[in-house]
């Protein structure tokens, strides 16, 4: 690569982990209290001189960390949850919502990094449509924060010429290195270990991208269509979902549907995540005989079509005309509304109303005839703000919900609001 590095070379592939970059414990600074102060009388004076060792400790195992070029320590950033958010440096995508039934590959996945440096992520088969991988990486990511200090998303999505992809992805390492530089105010050369997570999404051969990574012995996680043809056991295939996730995830998304009938269509379908929440909202407008009708046998289908012979009739997503938001962006901001403080209670999902009717006075939100289900209320909300001839409404959805839900949803919503507003006149 081009951009010069220290630290030992990428395993190769298959093999174990390296040894990971440690830093050494300091030794006491001159004057350090060696053990605890002794006796029961123990004085102000002496507690006060306790905490200052303490904080020199502190202090000179920064400068060591800093000297070895070792970003663990100066990275390690505000405290965070065990589960749930990203780590302290990281350009992660946001998750998609909803994310469901993919706990058991995940542990899988963990297990992988046990033993390998790195690990490929591939559709079980090539089918046309993908299931998840992208997503399963984010998911994994936010699982297991606690475990990494950095988490890199290298996009790789669409270059499939050689040169470009190695410039490619020289210049998000080079962005990579100068937010570890920001971070730390330290220039000294970042050297990655097993707190760092690499995800290499969407790249065109899986056996080449190998001569790509980054130096070092961090956790490499590869996403691609194909198993390619060099790895060996540190891969793992994403398939679909079970009929019981299937059924489970139609349950979640329409409330319209019996459980007899979120069943019968799981078993029409081949547990594709995107396919089920396309199926899930013809079920939530249109009602089940709709779905039934659309989800029906097609004799000789191809290999695309699901195990029992069902063709799932529904292309890749397309924005809606007048919609500003794509099809995922608006149900990632449905569900992160749901998940949030803002859908916990009827009481709750009040005072978010109350606070966006006041933000948009004197104009009026349309009534919603909800049948008692917070989703059916949020969705119109939604719907109504991403169809508005002005952004308003959607800036007030997103002030209200910083008011009163979490931090992270909070952020979440800004994010997908920020970027509609800014191509609002493009739709």
């Amino acid at each position: 690569m081009s951009i010069p590095f220290q630290g030992p070379e990428p395993d190769p592939v298959g093999g174990p982990i390296q040894g990971a970059f440690q830093t050494p414990a300091p030794s006491p600074p001159q004057g350090a209290l060696s053990g605890p102060l002794s006796g029961p009388g123990q004085d102000r004076q002496g507690q006060d001189r306790q905490a200052l060792d303490r904080q020199a400790l502190d202090r000179q195992a920064l400068e060591q960390g800093l000297e070895r070029g070792l970003v663990t320590s100066p990275l390690s950033g505000p405290t965070r949850s065990p589960t749930g958010g990203l780590p302290p440096i990281s350009n992660f995508p946001d998750q998609a919502l909803p994310f469901e039934g993919r706990d058991d590959q995940i542990a899988e996945l963990v297990e992988l990094f046990g033993r390998y440096g790195h690990v490929l992520l591939h559709d079980q088969k090539e089918w046309r449509h993908g299931f998840g991988k992208s997503q399963m990486a984010i998911a994994y990511c936010r699982r297991y924060t606690i475990r990494y200090d950095v988490a890199w998303w290298f996009s790789c999505e669409g270059e499939t010429d050689e040169e470009g992809l190695r410039r490619l992805i020289d210049d998000q390492y080079r962005q990579l290195r100068e937010l570890c530089e920001r971070t730390s105010g330290s220039p000294h050369e970042v050297r990655p270990d097993q707190r760092w997570l690499f995800v290499y999404d969407g790249v065109p051969n899986p056996d080449r991208i190998v001569e790509y990574f980054v130096p070092g012995s961090s956790h490499r996680l590869v996403t691609c269509r194909s198993a390619g043809e060099t790895w060996g056991k540190n891969r793992l295939a994403l398939g679909g979902l079970t009929e019981r996730q299937a059924k489970a995830l139609l349950l979640k998304q329409a409330e319209t549907l019996t459980v007899q009938e979120a069943g019968q269509l799981a078993s029409l379908m081949n547990g594709n995540p995107g396919q089920l929440l396309l199926v899930a909202d013809m079920a939530r407008e249109r009602g089940f005989e709709s779905c039934l009708r659309a989800l029906t046998p097609v004799p000789g289908g191809d290999d695309d079509t699901p195990p029992g012979g069902i063709a799932v009739p529904f292309p890749a997503p397309r924005r809606e005309r007048g919609m500003r938001l794509g099809p995922e962006d608006r149900r990632t901001l449905i569900e992160t509304l749901l998940n949030s403080e803002v859908g916990r209670t009827r009481e709750t999902y009040d005072v978010w109303i109350d606070s966006i009717r006041i933000a948009i006075s004197p104009e009026t939100l349309p009534s919603v005839n909800d049948g008692g289900f917070v989703r059916t209320r949020i969705v119109s909300v939604v719907n109504s703000a991403v169809r508005h001839a002005s952004p308003k409404l959607l800036v007030a959805i997103a002030e209200a919900t910083s008011d009163q839900a979490d931090e992270e949803a909070g952020a979440v919503v800004r994010r997908l609001v920020d970027n509609a507003v800014r191509t609002w006149d493009d739709h």
